[in-house]
């Protein structure tokens, strides 16, 4: 064998040792990538399941907020009605105020028997006229 011959033959060798290794390189790549493309699925399977937890949590809040907003509503409903009735309550005390009863005869109030005047508090029937007024006996 020639130097040449000997040359060609470390050539094809070699040639041959780097074509073997680039292909068992390429056929573990393709089996990394498989595995990265699995990971991607099951990633994406993950991240549907958790978005629909999400979505299933934000629905509930939501539900909860109309809710809320309901009751808001009912209590700013019932001030405004206060106010009003309040407004009504002062006009009429207002108009109260200038009229007098003909049998009050200038008394803020009438005369009304104390609870004891019988010596119990159960025995006292207190009326809201004076005339109605008794003590029943205790039996």
């Amino acid at each position: 064998m020639t130097v040449t011959g000997v040359a060609a033959l470390i050539a094809a060798v070699s040639f041959a040792v780097l074509a073997c290794a680039g292909v068992y390189l390429a056929v573990r790549f393709t089996r990394v990538l498989g595995d990265a493309a699995t990971l991607v699925r099951e990633t994406r399977a993950d991240q549907q399941a958790l978005f629909a937890r999400a979505n299933a949590a934000v629905d509930r809040a939501s539900a909860q907020l109309d809710r809320t907003e309901a009751a808001t509503a009912a209590v700013a409903d019932l001030g405004d009605s206060m106010t009003e009735l309040a407004g009504q309550a002062s006009a009429l005390a207002a108009s109260a105020g200038r009229w007098r009863a003909p049998w009050s005869a200038g008394r803020s109030a009438a005369p009304r028997p104390s609870p004891t005047a019988c010596g119990t508090r159960s025995g006292c029937v207190v009326a809201p006229w004076p005339s109605q007024a008794r003590c029943q006996a205790r039996s």
